[in-house]
């Protein structure tokens, strides 16, 4: 049972005509909920988060799932969610609950360590990585078949960029620190860049002509030192690192030209960059450890999943003291809007194309989080 979750045990009456009985609950700070339900057992292991006043971004509903480090919308109701700890990736729709699970053949999906995904609506198709099998899975994005394997030499795959312009595929690969380029048609490695750091997030330019790239540090050999790496894509290699050092996480675009957001762990920010100047605009100091960040298609917000500390004493693998924490930016002030606390290590994060759902992955409770954005 966790210590930081309660469990509420109550006596409600039961109707032999199944008449619905109505909960109402409240708490000073937040808003009123209530539910109708007509049998106890509508209430087993149901997840009760009552929302702030004045959140304008309301809890709707939790699904368990394995382990999942990340997840992605492919059409406004259906996720893509990787297991870290499972055989695959699960595809789950969040107005039935509706999930189908989609596995690579055996000798991948065995080994376990499912991380990343894009959706490349344009060609049908859907990858996920796989770092503990250093391969790249290809499905059917209607029909969820299987398609395909790319085995890397890269190692630990992580992060996945789909390039339009080239037909490419990245990948950023943590241990070997490099990043696999991958032929979207014939589905193989190319090339692999040279060792730039450890290299999480990527972002292309609008132009195709420089890749940014979050170093999570500057190598596997020290903790801290990493910056926004700057690649060109002509010369092959990397020409500069900007900002101050930390650990980055993840990159998006902002909804101005030049302007993008990246997450630092270490520092619990997210740095606003002129791409122009090749300098930091601006510093949003949020919650421990941010991870994901996902700018909402409308470009008004930009939402940040904040771990949280680890446990003081067992490492990031262990729940900690504190739950984790769910910002919103306002994009035009950069500026914090809003927060909210979520569960266990909130990691992945995105919002549906039509701005009307965001969803968080709590990675160590087994479940995502659904909420919905007032005035859609």
């Amino acid at each position: 049972m966790d210590k930081n979750i309660a469990l509420v045990e109550m006596a409600i009456p039961v109707y032999k005509d199944e008449k619905e009985i109505e909960l109402k609950l409240s708490s000073p700070g937040f808003q009123n909920s209530s539910y109708r339900i007509r049998k106890p057992e509508e209430l087993n292991e149901k997840l009760i988060a009552l929302d702030k006043e004045g959140i304008t971004h309301r809890f709707i509903s939790r699904f368990k799932t394995g382990s999942p480090k990340s997840v992605r919308f492919i059409d406004n109701t259906r996720l893509a969610i990787p297991l870290l700890e499972d055989e695959g990736m699960d595809v789950l729709d969040i107005n039935s609950g509706q999930t189908v699970r989609l596995s690579p053949p055996e000798k991948y999906k065995k080994k376990l360590g499912f991380v990343e995904t894009i959706s490349i609506p344009e060609h049908n198709e859907l990858w996920v990585s796989q770092m503990q099998a250093n391969a790249v899975h290809v499905f059917d994005l209607k029909t969820l078949a299987y398609k395909a394997t790319v085995d890397l030499t890269g190692k630990w795959s992580k992060i996945l960029l789909y390039d339009p312009i080239r037909d490419l595929v990245y990948c950023s690969n943590w241990i070997s620190e490099d990043i696999s380029v991958i032929d979207r048609k014939t589905k193989l490695e190319i090339r692999k860049t040279d060792k730039i750091g450890l290299p999480r997030g990527l972002l292309l330019s609008k132009d195709g002509k420089e890749l940014y790239i979050a170093q999570f540090s500057a190598s596997n050999q020290e903790s801290g030192g990493g910056r926004l790496g700057i690649y060109s894509m002509d010369k092959e290699k990397l020409i500069d690192t900007i900002g101050p050092p930390g650990n980055k996480r993840h990159i998006v675009s902002g909804n101005t030209e030049n302007k993008i957001y990246v997450s630092d762990m270490c520092c619990s920010k997210i740095e606003v960059y002129d791409l122009k100047e090749k300098k930091v605009q601006k510093s949003i100091p949020v919650f421990d450890k941010p991870n994901t960040i996902a700018l909402s298609p409308d470009g008004k917000y930009l939402y940040v999943s904040c771990r949280g500390p680890n446990h003081p004493t067992e490492g990031y693998l262990k729940k900690g003291l504190v739950l984790g924490k769910v910002y919103v930016i306002d994009t035009t002030t950069d500026t914090v809007k809003e927060f909210w606390e979520a569960g266990n290590q909130p990691t992945g994060l995105d919002v549906s194309p039509d701005n009307r759902y965001l969803v968080i992955s709590d990675f160590l409770d087994h479940q995502i989080r659904v909420y919905r954005r007032d005035g859609f």
